[in-house]
């Protein structure tokens, strides 16, 4: 068995290890119910008696055609970044708490092998997750409001989602690696998620008040500005603002988004892998 057999196998290791917990399934429910909801809600306002063709009818007539990108993009904003954690954090700790680590590094594979295997399982797992969103919300978006434009974009938009999760996907899975306890490592990553919304918000309102351009470089180096950013300034790189309402449009922050993202993720990864060739695999934590 060669190199590729092994991190095959450990990858569907690491499908069949993430989809045994019922809080994955919660929260695809939950993204795939943002989803309905969403589109429900447009389609009752728009559709309503009560409101006048004045209000409805020109915005409706704007938009109706990339009501896609609403139900693609709007799970990035926070379901898929959790799911991405979710998987990720109980990675490399969950082996470690239930002593199967020592099982699996027993057999012969290395221990990069091992890191790639688990890594690459739970980042093809989130793949096919937005997969799943990406189909759903063309689907309700067709159903809904009709004939969809700028369909075309949809293959990059997807690969923009994908690249967007690795930094709270690796992220996550550093942070499983070096602390080894699942419960701490979500805690931690989540709060990271958190409070970089918070201090984001905070960070544009004094950039809005101020104009000083100190507080929106800070802001743009929090991890969750080009985790939930990045597919919508790709978005907004192959379709003309006018097109939808529902795209981010700063110039030149497609780049800057995308380099933060692959800072972050390499970095991460790179810590966990120094962190499990170096140390000892029978230490569950420090």
């Amino acid at each position: 068995m060669n190199t590729f057999q092994r991190i095959f196998n450990l990858v569907a290791y690491e499908w069949r290890r993430s989809l045994a917990k019922k809080k994955i399934y919660v929260l695809i429910a939950l993204a795939l119910a943002l989803q309905i909801g969403i589109f429900a809600l447009f389609n009752f306002f728009f559709t309503s008696p009560t409101q006048g063709p004045n209000i409805t009818g020109p915005f409706l007539e704007g938009v109706k055609g990339t009501m896609w990108l609403l139900g693609v993009l709007g799970p990035q904003g926070l379901f898929i970044p959790l799911i991405a954690i979710i998987v990720a954090g109980g990675s490399m700790s969950e082996e470690y708490e239930h002593g199967t680590a020592d099982i699996l590094l027993s057999k012969p594979i290395t221990r990069v092998e091992y890191l790639a295997g688990k890594y690459l399982g739970g980042l093809s797992l989130i793949g096919f997750v937005i997969v799943l969103i990406t189909i759903l919300g063309t689907v309700l978006a067709r159903g809904f409001f009709g004939p969809q434009e700028s369909l075309q974009i949809i293959p990059a938009v997807y690969m923009a989602l994908v690249y967007a999760n690795l930094l709270f996907f690796s992220l996550a899975f550093m942070l499983s690696e070096a602390l080894r306890r699942t419960t701490l490592a979500y805690l931690v990553s989540i709060g990271i998620f958190i409070a970089s919304m918070i201090v984001g918000g905070y960070l544009s309102i004094l950039y809005a008040m101020t104009r000083e351009q100190f507080y929106l470089d800070i802001s743009r180096w929090l991890p969750n500005w080009s985790a939930s950013n990045f597919p919508s300034f790709v978005v907004s790189e192959l379709m003309t603002v006018q097109n939808s309402p529902f795209i981010s449009v700063v110039s030149g922050d497609v780049r800057l988004a995308a380099a933060i993202i692959a800072v972050y993720s390499v970095v991460s990864v790179l810590v966990a892998t120094v962190r499990l060739v170096k140390s000892d695999i029978t230490k569950r934590g420090d």
